[in-house]
């Protein structure tokens, strides 16, 4: 009966053709490809992807188009083939001649004189160093700038196709008549008849291996070690070029490309996934990606084989899945948003898929589970459906809930735990109880743990008691209310997804700790589904495509995150809620929305082995613009016609360096590191922009120094750049030295000039000073000369005459021609400088002469120092008279008894002293007398003068010269006892004096 049941089953389900589809990458016009009849691909040395079309020539990085034409130095548009030398230098081949490419330009040659006529080119390549083109009229050997026609179209090789090397040989094929080597200018048969009979297509060399396709008989692959051939049929496909590597052979052909891998036969076609099949060229770079050329619909690349994706055409009801289970017979349900539940399983090349719809309660479906006896639970926005495994037919079971289910949960064989937008439900025993009313949850997500239920909802993480007792709830306080989805690992831990916040993990003796899927894209927070597989990894689907957080060596604090997307072979970024599962054989299923991809772990290492990027810095930029780099001194790496060295003056300093590293499997990981050494020793962080800018840098030596890194965090070489920025000119050493020897030269000037207006106001000074010095000696002699003192001692000279006194007057008049004529010579003497013993002399002889006059008025005494060298040293003259007149005139003479006038002269702390010491009346009595003026009083200027001559002389020699007083002494009763006047002079340095 079971039997009967399984062949009915089997009846109702509709067969269709299997096409499961591979994911590929297409660029057309819209990515900035020229044109969408692409001829044919080569990749140069630094990883670009050079691409010929009918319309021009395209360089790729992965990233972007960059594009060529005759502009740019190529002799026509149309782009027959491409070629890389073994000086990795680009060839272009074309109607009208070839080219090679030289920094960013190509370097044309024609093929002919005339430049308008157009050849047909088939093949390019290079045998013994020089360059040979296989036209339609005939093969051209390119040999010092101009071709040579060595081989005209013969019957046997008319319309060549293709050529290639073979060690010592250049191989040739031509239409239907087989393979010829070139050897000697000569023709002739290859000698192998499982290829020689063939109507050969195209022909590779790779590895000791010959790769021939033909028109028709599939791939023969010769081992020329061996002389072994290995046929491939292709189900008689009509191969139109092959290209191979060590692990690889690809074919294309007017309906898709085909793929050889250790003898597995891959077909890329519409069936599955090659949208467009007239495959014109085909290429496998150096990261073992596959590349199709098409004649209409432009570039295409393989994401690997490590995606699978289902849609409609696959016999799915809709694309939009939202679940997805599987029963022990091997039938997979996926419950679709707007499409019910398609029953679906692979058979060889077919599929069997009934889809259940319009039977449901509800045609949007949010998850399926399949219990022990093989029947479907479908949740859906009105209720809970059941499937029968046997017989396809819904189980009629009036009493499970009618509201919308996202979670079912069986808890053994006879109890089902469903939770949606009511709550949660028990169900058992043909009825359906609520639980948790008092909650008013929200259900998104149920499991069961160590006899307890874990319950996601959009207001929290809640955890029941054991089974047994399932009337209370504890909150998890996440740090987001909403939880998406829970799974448990192996090790207990409960991996929690939130709606915005990303993943959460909850450990008993840790608490509440977030994990980080991707700080790169916010989008990768918004957690739709988590899985723990059956090898303790955890999936995470999100709106940034699907992550699985492999364990490595089985512990949970080692693990690798492998992240898929678009790169990956992902249709879309944007997966479904709880639409996450691993199937039987170990495939995880991600339902989308735009269809089903089933993921192959087992290709993980293939998928995500990544080569290290090829970095290359591409240019720099001045102000944001480019410039020309011979304009400044440098130094240009011929590889990329990029200075390593560029020289640039002080005010060419805003730069922009301009790098790219090329990963062509997963262009969109590759990230950034930059510093520039002389301004900065840290790396920048790590960033997808491709480029660095550098404002108003300072004079100096700097290098700019990139890396790129790929997803598995593997590092490129560094690449850097020397940039010298000279300093302004005010800064160079030789204009810092003529500046320093200007400003000392100024300087140097400003101070002679005021040092000789500073002498010469000095000069103008001591000039004025000595005259009036001079005046004021002259005044002081007139003032030792004065008319009373003359006239004194002429009445005197007559008195002593007219009393009969010859011997007095002889003296008298002896003393005074005596001191007339020292008086006459201190004024002659150089600036009225005498020494001491002459004006000792000159004062004595006043005094005698004063004492004469006065007889019996008072006396004098002069005392000199035993040890001052009189005869040496020097004074102004008359410096004393007029301090020893006072003391006569004011002091002794106005005494009723005789009065004594005392000179002292000694040395005291390289000073010479005078010291005029009278008894006379003092200076108060003095001043008091002077208020009473006779008519034969006169008024002395002789100290005013003296004062003046003693300023002048100090301002003029510098020299310390003091007059203290004259001052009164007083006795013991405070008595005027006579006066006292002290003059100091310096005779430290006699010659300064003068």
């Amino acid at each position: 009966m079971r039997f009967f049941l399984c062949v009915i089953v089997v009846l109702h389900l509709a067969n269709l053709g299997f096409s499961q589809s591979y994911n590929f990458y297409n660029y057309s016009l819209e990515d900035g490809l020229p044109q969408s009849q692409v001829t044919d691909i080569c990749q140069d040395q630094f990883g670009y992807l050079w691409i010929g079309t009918e319309t021009g020539l395209s360089r790729f990085d992965g990233i972007q188009f960059v594009n060529y034409s005759t502009d740019d130095g190529l002799p026509d548009n149309i782009i027959d083939k491409l070629f890389i030398d073994s000086e990795k230098k680009l060839w272009v081949a074309t109607p009208k001649g070839i080219a090679f490419l030289q920094g960013s330009q190509f370097v044309p040659y024609s093929y002919s004189p005339n430049e308008n006529a157009d050849y047909k080119v088939y093949d390019i390549c290079e045998f013994r160093g020089e360059i040979y083109v296989a036209a339609d009229e005939g093969l051209l050997k390119f040999h010092k700038d101009t071709f040579l026609l060595i081989q005209n179209t013969t019957e046997e090789s008319t319309g060549l196709r293709a050529i290639a090397t073979s060690g010592d040989s250049l191989l040739i094929t031509g239409s239907k008549y087989g393979l010829f080597r070139f050897i000697n200018d000569d023709l002739i048969r290859f000698g192998v008849d499982e290829i020689d009979s063939f109507n050969i297509s195209d022909v590779f060399f790779n590895n000791e291996q010959l790769i021939v396709s033909t028109y028709g008989f599939g791939i023969k692959v010769y081992d020329l070690s061996k002389k072994l051939t290995k046929n491939y049929s292709l189900n008689s496909a009509r191969v139109r070029t092959v290209y191979a590597n060590s692990k690889s052979i690809l074919c294309a052909t007017k309906n898709g490309a085909i793929e050889i891998t250790n003898d597995e036969i891959f077909n890329y076609s519409l069936k599955n996934g090659l949208d467009f099949e007239n495959v014109r060229c085909v290429f496998i770079d150096n990261e073992n990606n596959l590349w199709f050329g098409t004649d209409g619909k432009g570039l295409y690349r393989l994401t690997g084989k490590s995606i699978i994706s289902f849609t409609k055409h696959d016999g799915l009801s809709s694309d939009a899945v939202m679940s997805i289970s599987q029963d022990k017979n091997g039938f997979y349900y996926f419950g679709t948003y707007d499409a019910g539940v398609t029953k679906w399983k692979k058979n060889g090349d077919s599929v069997s898929s009934k889809i259940f719809n319009t039977e449901l309660k509800n045609a949007t479906v949010w998850v399926t589970a399949v219990d022990a006896y093989q029947n479907c639970w479908v949740g859906t926005h009105r209720g809970i459906d059941e499937i029968s495994g046997i017989d396809n037919r819904l189980v009629d079971k009036s009493f499970l809930p009618k509201s919308k289910i996202r979670s079912i949960l069986f808890l053994n064989d006879s109890v089902v735990i469903a939770g949606g937008a009511n709550g949660v439900e028990w169900i058992t025993n043909n009825e359906s109880i609520p639980l948790f009313q008092e909650y008013k949850l929200d259900v998104n997500k149920i499991l069961v743990h160590e006899n307890r239920l874990y319950i996601a909802t959009t207001t929290g993480l809640f955890v029941s008691g054991t089974t047994n007792k399932l009337n209370e709830l504890d909150l998890i306080t996440l740090p987001e209310n909403e939880a998406k989805s829970i799974a448990f690992d192996q090790a207990g831990n409960l991996w929690i997804g939130s709606k915005s916040s990303g993943i959460f993990v909850y450990q008993k003796d840790r608490g509440i700790l977030p994990f980080t899927l991707d700080n790169n894209d916010s989008k990768s927070k918004t957690i739709l589904a988590i899985l723990a597989d059956s090898k303790n990894n955890i999936w995470v689907s999100t709106l940034n495509g699907v992550y699985q957080i492999e364990n490595l060596q089985n512990s949970q604090n080692s693990y690798r995150i492998n992240h898929y997307g678009r790169p990956e072979g992902l249709v879309t970024l944007e997966c479904n809620q709880n639409a996450l599962f691993e199937d039987d054989q170990n495939y995880i299923w991600v339902g989308t929305s735009e269809g089903l991809a089933r993921i192959n772990p087992d290709l993980n290492e293939e998928l995500f082995s990544f080569n290290k990027p090829r970095l290359l810095i591409t240019g720099i930029r001045l102000f944001m613009e480019e410039f020309d780099y011979d304009n400044y001194d440098n130094e240009i790496d011929e590889r990329t016609q990029v200075p390593s060295l560029l020289v640039l003056p002080y005010d060419k300093n805003h730069l922009t360096f301009d790098f790219i590293g090329i990963n062509l499997k997963d262009p969109e990981g590759v990230s950034y590191e930059y510093r520039l050494l002389g301004a900065e020793e840290e790396w920048s962080p790590i960033s997808q922009t491709n480029y660095a800018t550098y404002s108003f840098i300072g004079h100096g030596e700097y290098d700019f120094e990139v890396r790129a890194t790929n997803n598995s965090g593997e590092w490129s070489n560094v690449e850097r750049i020397r940039i010298v920025i000279l300093p302004p000119f005010w800064l160079t050493w030789w204009f810092i030295m003529m500046s320093i020897i200007l400003g000392v030269l100024i300087v140097v000037l400003i101070f002679q000039t005021r040092i000789k207006s500073i002498k010469q106001k000095q000069d103008n000074e001591r000039l004025s000073f000595k005259n009036r010095l001079l005046f004021l000696e002259q005044q002081s002699l007139n003032a030792s000369m004065n008319r009373h003192f003359i006239f004194n001692s002429l009445n005197s000279i007559q008195y002593f005459i007219n009393s009969s006194n010859k011997l007095a007057a002889n003296k008298y008049l002896t003393s005074f021609a005596k001191l007339i004529r020292k008086n006459l010579d201190s004024s002659a003497s150089d600036n009225f400088i005498v020494t001491l013993q002459e004006e000792i002399e000159r004062i004595e002889l006043y005094l005698s002469l004063e004492k004469m006059r006065f007889e019996g008025k008072f006396d004098y005494v002069i005392d000199v120092e035993d040890d001052i060298p009189t005869e040496v040293l020097e004074i102004p003259s008359m410096l004393l008279q007029p301090f020893v007149e006072n003391s006569i005139i004011h002091g002794v003479l106005p005494l009723n008894k005789e009065g004594l006038v005392e000179i002292k002269i000694y040395k005291e702390f390289g000073y010479l002293v005078f010291e005029v010491v009278d008894d006379g009346i003092g200076i108060d009595n003095s001043q008091e007398m002077k208020k009473v003026k006779s008519e034969d009083h006169h008024e002395s200027m002789g100290m005013e003068i003296t004062s003046r001559r003693v300023e002048l002389i100090r301002r003029l020699t510098g020299e310390n010269l003091m007059i203290i007083g004259p001052y009164q002494l007083n006795n013991q009763d405070g008595k005027s006892c006579g006066t006292k006047v002290i003059i100091k002079i310096n005779v430290e340095n006699q010659d300064e004096f003068e």
